[in-house]
């Protein structure tokens, strides 16, 4: 077929390179007569990231040129319509600093970051900067990057230009969420005998330019308050939280309160509350281990105990209906979103270990979990609710290649910047505030732009080779942006805190904060 070919085809890795590179050691550099362009380039373009992964580090030059002079970094920018950010930083990491503006009179020597800009692709712009990408630089319109950017109408693409100013402006959206969720607890509290008097060990009152916006400078009833509420966040983020419980603003008022009274937890402490909030406030699903060797040491026992833990805690200020999601990897249970307490509770008391149970832990990772929970939903842009996935595990793959399971979340990665999602921390550590507590009228942003996937990753039992494999997991680089994997052993904690539900609750809320706290 050839290696030109090969390279649009999306084939050229593996073995299938191997043999290119050992027949011709030339070979990797060399232009497709047809197109003028490198397997590099063209591989580039197609959208494929495993081959250019694989490419660079054969030693394909990233900046080598193609016929007509462009570089692989401005044809990425300029044609690749899949897997776009993920490919402009492989190739930024090879990419000499001279030549990250390299472009073309062809271009309108448009630069890849004004390519970027143009697209509106926000991942491979931040890349681009932080590469050193110029700010200055003119194209044969005479403007600059930041110039394009400012008469882009999507304004989240000038700030992200400028990495400090985009921090600063996201601080202000917190600060706009904070007021807006303390005026609704300052309202509840002042209709509802003081039920929400020290939520977040604040007595909040009312904020005059937001009930002049909600309430019009009138004084309604509780009915009436609800009615303008719901009609001021209609058609916002706010409203799918809401699902249609008028009850809700109290419920949660009400479930905060009770979580910071209540005297045998320490979830409600003031250091403890705001993550407890924030983690629940994320979807979870909890990723099991089944496989044979579960049967050792307790093992099983102490994840039972896990989940059900972990399914208490993160259902504790949620709305009636909303719950956790629960996978293993061998066996298939209830597949529903939002599983209750006792749901979870019922399914982990009638299941146990399989006796040939395989750890195939990456492949059912993206059939179980991410193709239904996070691909299914990119398309459509239904998905709206960062996921947190806690994996447990006591071992490492089998019935699969080592590097199944990152593999699969680095995918996870490059389709979420694909479609639009951004993988940055700050976005997903602000992510409960964005999605759920602040009007379109005061933030003006897409929901789409404020979800994502997070993995907290820990070990039950003391296998070497599975903590060896985990230890590898938490270094890899390319998922470093979505991985927590905790150093603790998880059945090892269980068992010391046995006695002592509280200290339970409380290395267990701050262990699944660790990931989305950025």
């Amino acid at each position: 077929m050839g290696i030109h070919e090969d390279a649009r085809q999306g084939t050229l890795i593996g073995d299938i390179l191997t043999r290119y590179v050992l027949n011709n050691s030339n070979i990797l550099n060399e232009l497709d007569p047809a197109t003028g362009r490198a397997p590099l380039a063209t591989a580039a373009v197609a959208g494929f990231a495993d081959s250019v992964e694989q490419l660079l580090k054969r030693g394909a030059k990233a900046d080598a040129l193609s016929r007509d002079g462009e570089t692989a970094l401005l044809l990425a920018t300029r044609e690749t319509t899949r897997n776009r950010p993920r490919i402009v930083q492989l190739l930024l990491s090879k990419t000499p600093a001279g030549s990250v503006d390299a472009t073309t009179s062809g271009d309108g020597n448009k630069t890849p970051l004004m390519y970027a800009i143009l697209r509106e692709d926000l991942e491979s712009i931040r890349l681009l900067v932080k590469a050193g990408a110029s700010l200055t630089a003119t194209n044969d319109s005479g403007l600059t990057a930041a110039q394009v950017a400012a008469a882009s109408s999507n304004k989240a693409v000038a700030r992200a230009l400028d990495p400090e100013k985009e921090q600063s402006a996201l601080g202000k959206l917190v600060a706009l969420v904070g007021s807006f969720l303390l005026f609704i607890v300052a309202w509840v509290n002042k209709t509802a005998n003081g039920i929400a008097n020290r939520l977040l060990g604040l007595n909040p009152t009312l904020n005059d330019d937001i009930d002049e916006k909600v309430n019009s400078g009138e004084t309604p009833n509780k009915a009436e308050f609800l009615e303008n509420v719901d009609e001021f966040v209609k058609n916002s983020p706010l409203e799918r939280f809401f699902k249609g419980n008028s009850n809700y603003i109290q419920e949660l008022a009400k479930k905060a309160t009770e979580l910071k009274d209540d005297p045998n937890t320490p979830l409600g402490q003031p250091d403890l509350l705001p993550k407890t909030i924030k983690v629940t406030l994320h979807q979870q699903v909890i990723y099991c281990d089944d496989s044979a060797s579960m049967k050792r040491d307790g093992r099983w026992d102490a994840q039972v105990r896990l989940v059900k833990k972990i399914a208490q805690i993160t259902t504790r200020v949620l709305p009636e209906g909303d719950g956790v999601a629960l996978r293993f990897i061998n066996q298939d249970v209830n597949n529903s979103e939002t599983l209750s307490l006792q749901e979870i509770g019922s399914i982990m008391d009638n299941v146990s270990w399989m006796p040939r149970g395989d750890t195939p832990i990456g492949t059912y990772l993206k059939s179980k979990i991410l193709e239904p929970l996070v691909y299914s939903k990119l398309s459509p842009q239904t998905l709206t609710r960062p996921l947190l996935i806690s994996v447990i595990t006591d071992g490492m793959p089998s019935q699969e290649k080592d590097e199944a399971f990152v593999e699969a979340i680095k995918e996870c990665g490059d389709k979420l910047t694909q479609a639009g999602y951004p993988r940055e921390s700050e976005y997903i550590d602000f992510a409960f505030l964005l999605q759920y507590s602040c009007p379109v009228t005061l933030v003006g942003s897409r929901a789409r732009d404020l979800v994502g996937v997070k993995f907290m990753i820990g070990q039950i039992g003391t296998g070497k080779a599975a903590a060896a494999f985990l230890e590898g997991v938490g270094k890899d680089q390319d998922i470093a942006d979505m991985v927590f994997v905790t150093s603790d052993q998880l059945d090892e904690k269980v068992s010391a805190f046995k006695a002592n539900e509280g200290d339970l609750d409380r290395w267990l809320i701050e262990t699944l904060f660790s990931p989305i706290k950025g």
